[in-house]
């Protein structure tokens, strides 16, 4: 606990250069992930313990706690996205697996961090990972093909959304979250295994509540409506054209174009012989969670 105590002053120590203070935080991350994860409370002072400066700076208080040295590890992620060289493996995973585990093991650094980096919706015409916030940068990893960077960004943010699979695609899109759902089993919704607190309240945005019905969960943002291709349509010909579209697919799965999938029980993708046993899978609708900015 000590030594938490001491990479939090470290944290916020100011050095002569940009450069030494980058290296020295680097080290101290490093240092944090090895740490028990009850230790990670250290990170926070009373509010009442710091400076006039810090007093004075909303940004770093929250709950009556200092939270000056977890806002130093955001602001050094950011400087590991704007960095061009060295890999996004190794630049980013310790941080990363620094703040996933904080915000998994205390709760007011959770929802600090939630905070800043998944606050309430307002630019809803937008995808998550179009711009240059925080969150549209994770999101843009969460297809990267770094396996190991892609799992850590993808399980940072469910935490953040207290593992609440209706909230994790409010934010990221069902596309961009579709690779940590299938790897968890949890594609028809629901929640993770993560015990959190179950106090909330509805705090959506204006902007988030006016188009809600009209944003597009796969995408994650709001989808200009578009006309019926089968309008004017017969019954006959509908049904020809769904059966051409069968067709379609079912020749492009026994050539090995594609692998056409259904969800199983256990919430994960299965492979199908034929495309007609999609049809057994069309009554499972996901399950519906609360998707409110609370905590």
């Amino acid at each position: 606990m000590r030594l938490v105590s001491i990479l939090h002053d470290i944290l916020i120590t100011p050095t002569h250069t940009k450069e030494k203070r980058e290296e020295l935080q680097s080290h101290t991350v490093d240092v944090l992930t090895n740490m028990p994860p009850e230790s990670y409370e250290e990170l926070l002072t009373p509010q009442t313990d710091v400076g006039a400066s810090v007093d004075n700076n909303k940004d770093l208080e929250y709950d009556g706690r200092n939270m000056e040295a977890i806002f130093e590890l955001l602001t050094f992620l950011e400087k590991r996205f704007d960095k061009a060289s060295g890999t996004p493996k190794d630049s980013l995973s310790p941080i990363l697996s620094c703040l996933c585990e904080c915000a998994r093991s205390n709760r007011v650094i959770r929802k600090f961090l939630r905070i800043k980096v998944l606050p309430p919706l307002r630019d809803v015409y937008q995808r998550p990972e179009q711009g240059e916030t925080l969150r549209n940068k994770l999101c843009r990893l969460l297809t990267s093909p770094i396996t190991d960077v892609k799992d850590l960004v993808a399980d940072f943010l469910f935490v953040l959304c207290k593992e609440n699979v209706g909230r994790l695609i409010k934010y990221t899109g069902y596309g961009n979250a579709a690779g940590l759902l299938a790897s968890r089993g949890l594609m028809l919704g629901g929640r993770g295994k993560g015990n959190y607190s179950s106090d909330s309240e509805d705090s959506d945005t204006e902007e988030y509540r006016e188009v809600r019905d009209r944003i597009n969960p796969v995408l994650g943002c709001y989808e200009e409506p578009k006309p019926d291709p089968m309008a004017g349509m017969s019954e006959e010909q509908k049904e020809y054209e769904a059966m051409q579209l069968v067709n379609m697919m079912d020749k492009l799965s026994r050539v090995g174009v594609i692998t056409s999938m259904r969800i199983d029980e256990d919430g994960k993708p299965k492979p199908v012989e034929h495309i007609l046993e999609l049809r057994e899978n069309s009554n499972h609708a996901p399950n519906r969670e609360p998707e409110s900015d609370c905590d």
